[in-house]
């Protein structure tokens, strides 16, 4: 397409037309997005003495579908589910650096 191309007032005319026709966009989460959303409200819950069966049953009735297995994801607290994550070791040895070693040329410059 051209730098300076020019769009003619009808194709204007046609495009907020399509634009202000244009219907609300769904914006469905998957089961599992909507439990991770859910988290803090399933810990409360859980705090009260509710389990994860009776927590989807209270869903289910209100038309929303979170299985049972989900719900319990986030029955552990949140600071055991941090130790089950992967933390990658630490080096224990420095990297060199200039004070470490010295090079010492084999070859003095006069010889050169």
């Amino acid at each position: 397409m051209a730098k300076n191309a020019k769009i003619r007032l009808e194709q204007i005319i046609r495009a907020q037309k399509l634009l202000q026709d244009l219907p609300e966009k769904d914006e469905r989460k998957t089961r599992q997005e909507a439990a991770t959303l859910l988290e803090t409200d399933f810990r409360k819950a859980f705090q009260k003495g509710y389990s994860p069966k009776e927590i989807t049953a209270m869903l289910k009735n209100a038309g929303i579908i979170i299985p049972a297995y989900l719900v319990k994801n986030f029955l552990t607290p949140e600071n055991e589910k941090s130790r089950h994550k992967f933390v990658p070791k630490k080096e224990t040895e420095k990297p060199f650096s200039k004070a470490q070693f010295t090079v010492t040329p084999d070859t003095s410059d006069e010889e050169l």
